[in-house]
């Protein structure tokens, strides 16, 4: 039916009116929001209130570090599956956030605990993979002279991320035939234009089975074991290292027994930080030089101020 344009028109019913303003007024916020970078009083005061996912996890670490230490057998049955639970949604809101999966069609981020699993081997929790890049671009080396490690690699978030620097090769060493798998496919499916070394090892593995070959490397591990197991790989380093001096790097993330590489005659550290997207998290890094393992402390000492220098430069 068409209206005839010489008709008065009528008032619009009170309900109608009311749609209409409270259209009105959701179309402005959202226009507000979308197109005006101008602040106003009540939007400033909305941002010092909002709680945002970095302030909670900001706050609840001093907690979680003294509640939740290692892996389940430590924590026992109630809090070592509550800490599961937490990591869970963690990795869910990281993924939807990064979405490094979605990007890459690959499978990382979900995490998985097997009963085989006990008190000295921690379940699979990827780490952040901004917080991988951030790491990996501050160390003071060159990475094209080094092998990058992942003891306890799991689906091999930190092998992708590293493929993004010009490292000679990446090696992956995992325990789990199930997560070892995983990490095979997700490197037959990750091709990213920044793709710098697509030489790959993958090694199913016990950890300190694992021969370190006699290149330079870098050893990251994202707080995979307990205190019994790492123990034993900080021995088995430096004993390669003495057997064949050489340049190394031991990034550790989430550093709950950091106290058994600072009793170490070989390793020295030379930074502790924070990553910039996770000011709650904590990471350290430790060298060895070539003088180090052959027990020429000055010697160490000038390689590392030389290598730092070349990699500001």
């Amino acid at each position: 039916m068409r209206r005839d344009p010489g008709a008065i028109s009528r008032p619009l019913p009170a309900r109608a009116l009311m749609a209409n303003r409270d259209k009105g007024r959701a179309m402005n916020r959202l226009h507000s929001v979308v197109a005006s970078p101008i602040a106003t009083p009540a939007s400033e005061a909305r941002a010092k209130t909002r709680v945002t996912w970095k302030a909670i996890m900001a706050a609840m670490n001093p907690l979680l570090t003294k509640v939740f230490r290692g892996p389940l057998d430590l924590n026992g049955p109630v809090l070592g599956r509550l800490f599961y639970l937490f990591e869970y949604a963690r990795a869910y809101v990281e993924e939807r956030y990064e979405a490094f999966d979605a990007r890459f069609g690959t499978d990382t981020s979900s995490p998985v605990f097997e009963h085989h699993q006990k008190t000295s081997v921690h379940f699979y929790v990827p780490t952040t993979a901004s917080v991988i890049y951030e790491i990996i671009g501050s160390l003071p080396l060159t990475p094209n002279k080094f092998t990058f490690i992942d003891m306890g690699s799991g689906k091999g978030r930190a092998l992708l991320v590293a493929s993004e620097f010009p490292f000679t090769k990446i090696v992956g060493v995992e325990l789990s035939s199930y997560l070892h798998h995983v990490a095979e496919e997700n490197i037959k499916r990750y091709r990213p234009s920044s793709q710098q070394c697509a030489t790959f090892e993958l090694h199913c593995m016990d950890a300190l089975d694992y021969a370190y070959g006699e290149e330079p490397f870098v050893l990251f591990l994202f707080d995979p074991f307990g205190r019994e197991i790492l123990e034993k790989i900080i021995a088995n380093l430096e004993a390669t290292l003495k057997a064949r001096p050489r340049e190394a790097y031991v990034v550790y993330v989430y550093p709950q027994y950091d106290d058994l590489f600072q009793n170490s005659s070989i390793l020295r550290r030379v930074k502790e930080a924070r990553p910039k997207w996770q000011p709650w998290n904590q990471y350290v890094v430790y060298a060895a030089s070539a003088g180090a393992a052959a027990g020429d402390k000055g010697a160490a000492d000038a390689q590392l101020t030389a290598t730092a220098a070349s990699k500001a430069a």
